[in-house]
């Protein structure tokens, strides 16, 4: 399976939860290709914003990709579970996983797009060995889970551990993508776009930023061109 590649996706919570499909028809609408899908368990990280059935519900109500990250301490089960949604790309958090090789394959024999996620204190050549199984990496610029914590802020510097990854992945093989998560804004997506960045998960600071989704994402997408 190719690699698909999503310029800008909004964050599913962002979404006014409430109100779940008629947000996702505004994205559509707004011209959005892929929707980032947050799962988490509460444990490995500190929220637990939307709940898998709500996601597995919500792949019934629209066309357009999933781009899943999840963020557990059981990742076995949740890519089990997110599999059912038939997304484009599944990463995990390598942190804490005791066999991402054996995750990687799940994900792969079920004809989805793996990666793997990297907190922001994680340097990505602790999974050096992985690299060349995986179609992306997805790297936070906060902690995962605190998105929801405005005083949460990038504490790392990304601009050069985006140089390191994209030098890093292409060593292993051509077309890897980098997924950039958390606190991206308007302008950080030309100055991360041109280090190397492909994917950026839109969220309170640029996609969310105010109630017109589709000026937001116009927006987004000229940016991303440069």
């Amino acid at each position: 399976m190719g690699l698909p590649v999503f310029s800008i996706e909004p964050s599913v919570i962002c979404c006014d939860l409430c109100n779940l499909e008629s947000e996702i028809r505004k994205w559509e609408a707004a011209g959005a290709k892929a929707l980032h899908i947050d799962v988490l368990d509460g444990a490995f990280a500190p929220s637990l914003p939307v709940g898998i059935d709500t996601f597995q519900q919500l792949a019934k109500k629209t066309d357009l990709p999933f781009d899943v990250h999840i963020m557990s301490r059981n990742n076995r089960w949740f890519i089990e579970e997110c599999i059912k949604m038939d997304p484009a790309r599944i990463c995990f958090q390598i942190e804490g996983e005791a066999d991402p090789e054996e995750r990687i394959t799940t994900i792969r024999e079920a004809g989805i797009s793996p990666g793997l996620a990297f907190s922001p204190e994680t340097d990505v050549k602790v999974a050096e060995y992985l690299l060349e199984k995986v179609d992306f990496v997805l790297l936070m610029r906060i902690k995962p889970g605190y998105a929801g914590f405005s005083q949460e802020e990038v504490t790392v510097d990304m601009d050069q551990k985006i140089r390191d990854t994209r030098k890093l992945l292409d060593s292993v093989g051509p077309g890897k993508g980098i997924v950039i998560d958390g606190r991206v804004s308007f302008e950080d997506i030309t100055r991360l776009r041109n280090l190397g960045a492909d994917t950026f998960v839109g969220g309170s600071r640029s996609l969310f930023s105010t109630k017109n989704y589709s000026e937001n994402y116009m927006r987004a997408e000229r940016n991303y061109g440069g």
